[in-house]
Parts: C-alpha cells; sequence; structure tokens
C-alpha cells in the first residue's frame, strides 16, 4: 500500500477544486469561452484532453505540507489519478448533486478569501515610524512590572541559620557571612547575589519575604523553602524596562498586519448587503447506538 498517496490527493484537491470551479459546466458556455492557448513545452500530462502543466504542477507542489512532500514523479502520478477520477465523478453526474455543487462553491469561497488577505499582506509595506508609533502604543498598554535584585545565604539546618542571622542583625557583613557559609553554589563566591528577577521567578516564599523588603533591609529571621533556610537581603528595586523596539518589530509588524486584516474582514462585512433569515442552530447530534444485549445464561 503506497501510504503517501492519501496526503497527496489531500493537498491536491483544493487547488483542483478552484480550477474546476472555474470551468464551465455546459458545452454552449465552454463554446463561447476562448482559453488562452498552452505551449506544448509547458505540458507535462494529458488526461482525457485536460492538459497538466508546469504552472498548476508547481503550484500543487508547494502547497504540499512537509508530511506530504515527495519527488517531481510521485507527485505528477498523483495528479494525474486525482484528474483522472475527477474526470469520472463528472460524468458520473456527481457534480450536478446538490450538496456536492454547494462544497465545491464553500471550497471555492474559502480559497478566494484566503487568496484575498494573501495579496494585501503581500503587498502591506510599513515604514519604520509607523512600527514605532504602534510600539509605543503598545508599550504604555503594558502592565507595570518590578524586578528586585537580591542576595542570600542558604544553609541547611535552622540553628545554623539563626546564628547567621543574629550576625546579620547585629551589623556582620553578609557578602562574607555568604562566602563563609551559604551552600548554594550559583550565589555563593558573589557574596549572595542573585542578581535582577521577578517575584514569580523564586519559590514562593522566598518571593514573599523579598517583597516584604524595603530596599538595604534584611529579613529579621530565617525564611524556610524545600531549599533549606534562607538570609535574604534585598539591595534594589526597578521596573521590568519593555523588550527594545528592535527585538519585538517582526513581532509589532505582524500584529499591525492581523489589524489590517481585520479591517478589512469589518468593512467588507460592513459593506455588504446582509439579510439573516433564522438564526443558526446548532447541528443535531448522531444517534447513539443501543448498547448490546447481555448475553442469554446458558444452563
Amino acid at each position: 500500500m503506497n501510504l503517501l498517496k492519501k496526503p497527496l490527493i489531500l493537498a491536491m484537491t483544493a487547488t483542483l477544486l478552484l480550477a474546476g470551479c472555474g470551468q464551465n459546466s455546459t458545452p454552449e458556455k465552454a463554446a463561447s469561452t476562448t482559453a488562452a492557448p498552452v505551449e506544448q513545452k509547458d505540458v507535462l500530462a494529458i488526461v482525457n484532453g485536460d492538459t497538466i502543466t508546469v504552472e498548476e504542477f508547481n503550484a500543487i507542489k508547494l502547497q504540499l505540507p512537509p508530511q506530504a512532500q515527495a519527488s517531481d514523479e510521485q507527485v505528477l502520478n498523483q495528479l494525474i489519478e486525482l484528474k483522472a477520477l475527477a474526470q469520472k465523478a463528472e460524468a458520473d453526474g456527481l457534480a450536478k448533486e446538490a450538496a456536492i455543487q454547494s462544497e465545491i462553491e464553500r471550497a471555492k469561497e474559502s480559497i478566494l478569501a484566503n487568496h484575498l488577505v494573501k495579496r494585501m499582506m503581500k503587498d502591506m509595506k510599513f515604514t519604520d515610524e509607523q512600527l514605532k508609533k504602534e510600539y509605543d502604543e503598545l508599550v504604555t498598554k503594558l502592565p507595570k512590572k518590578q524586578e528586585m535584585k537580591a542576595a542570600h545565604i542558604l544553609v541547611e539546618n535552622e540553628e545554623q541559620a539563626k546564628e547567621i542571622q543574629k550576625k546579620v542583625n547585629e551589623g556582620g557583613d553578609f557578602a562574607e557571612l555568604a562566602k563563609a557559609n551559604s551552600i548554594d553554589p550559583g550565589s555563593k563566591d558573589q557574596g549572595g547575589d542573585l542578581g535582577w528577577f521577578e517575584a514569580g521567578m523564586m519559590v514562593p516564599e522566598f518571593s514573599a519575604a523579598a517583597a516584604a523588603l524595603k530596599p538595604g533591609e534584611t529579613t529579621k529571621e530565617p525564611v524556610k523553602s524545600q531549599f533549606g533556610w534562607h538570609i535574604i537581603k534585598l539591595e534594589e528595586t526597578r521596573d521590568v524596562p519593555p523588550p527594545a523596539f528592535e527585538a519585538v518589530k517582526p513581532q509589532v509588524e505582524n500584529m499591525m498586519q492581523q489589524k489590517a486584516v481585520e479591517k478589512l474582514v469589518n468593512d467588507t462585512r460592513a459593506a455588504a448587503k446582509v439579510e439573516i433569515k433564522k438564526p443558526a442552530e446548532p447541528a443535531a447530534k448522531p444517534a447513539e447506538a443501543a448498547p448490546a444485549a447481555a448475553p442469554a445464561a446458558t444452563k
């Protein structure tokens, strides 16, 4: 079994649907339409008179999702098979069935709407001045956050923590006490310095104790956490600076594109004459299968 066929056929269907929707369904209409001649060098295959061009092949190849990537030969063979199936469905009259016509029309509308948005976004360009203005507006709406710069001395037991706390309370050098006693390898040699952090980055007990201090203050009693016992000194606090403009410039541009798409949708909807005849109702759930009867008891 060729497991590659199913994803390939599914990926190709949308393109062929749109192409098929644009074709005329009656001989009279077909005769009145003059198609642009296709050069022989651009034709890869002919299926019952219907050509598969290089342009069509390349368009489909580019649309294939990663899991459906295949060789050119496999893609062409699948395209031939799909066209043959579509032709048979047409010959069998499936295209005249109301449900299928409705499905084709929905696919056509979806593809056209998506391409309208893609084309608009492709042509959309923003100057650095526009992006910076949007960035400045976004920054003003960001919630204010604070960072703390603190140091700590971490020990294993409460008794030792209280001894060190007593020395700190009596004016002992916090950094020297940390170097001599702390078991935190990441901060011990720096005198217990933890650098800048937001409250949520530390365990709750540590964060709550540090947040209750003023710059320059130390805890009056050791604080217990899952790591041991802490004596904490708050050095400074500051507002968290917003991300630099250059660092988030692509995201700002993406947000502006999304706003433009939303405006297009809203403006198009507002300009359309819409009459809602009946509120949408949820589709009925399929009936659940009755539970199987219990087997009869044997005597």
